[in-house]
């Protein structure tokens, strides 16, 4: 059985073998150490997060009021006054209102929306009702009047009535409530700035 002799490998050739190695190795680690870092910010002890850019906060306040929940309300409210020599006095009133719960965007203030790592971090004012001048006075009328009132004696009642739609409209479940359509809506807005991951609380 014939034999061939091994083949002299030339110096040229293993040199640039050993070149091509070395290249791989260099683009391996470059390639490792941009991928571990990507999407990461590093923040020091007392930082919480970096502020995004003035234009894109701008934008957000530049919502302005912005209406979550409407409530219908309407109140019954009457109010008597005992007279001594004459018969008591009696008034009896229907208001109608319309609450609107919701947000005013330019009290947001300025650390509140910042990027934590690859989140967008956005912490919303308080929800409140939007307009304190809910009562729809066009609509307010007497159910039963007995006697004679003056205009204090009808602010008083229209201040209470004021203060039982209050009551009965801004309660925890609705302000949940308008939180929750609150979140989704802002989630939404910074979708649509770019952003895949938004937090957003109150």
């Amino acid at each position: 059985m014939s034999q061939q002799a091994p083949q002299k490998e030339h110096p040229l050739l293993r040199l640039i073998l050993s070149a091509a190695t070395l290249i791989a190795l260099v683009v391996m680690v470059v390639t490792l150490a941009v991928k571990g870092t990507k999407n990461e910010i590093s923040l020091g002890p007392g930082n919480k997060g970096i502020a995004v850019e003035p234009m894109k906060l701008k934008a957000v306040r530049d919502i302005g009021q912005w209406e979550f929940l409407t409530l219908n309300d309407e109140e019954l409210v009457d109010s008597t006054e005992s007279r001594i020599l004459n018969s008591d006095k009696k008034i009896t009133r229907i208001y109608y209102g319309t609450l609107r719960l919701g947000i005013d965007m330019t009290q947001l203030a300025d650390d509140a929306v910042k990027m934590v790592g690859d989140t967008v971090d956005v912490t919303l004012p308080p929800v409140r009702l939007l307009d304190e001048d809910f009562i729809d006075e066009t609509r307010t009328r007497s159910f039963y009047e007995k006697g004679s009132w003056d205009a204090k004696a009808r602010q008083r009642l229209y201040d209470k009535a004021k203060r039982q739609m209050t009551a009965r409209c801004m309660t925890e479940d609705n302000i949940n409530i308008a939180q929750s359509y609150a979140v989704d809506e802002m989630t939404r807005v910074f979708e649509s700035m770019g952003y895949v991951y938004v937090k957003v609380h109150f």
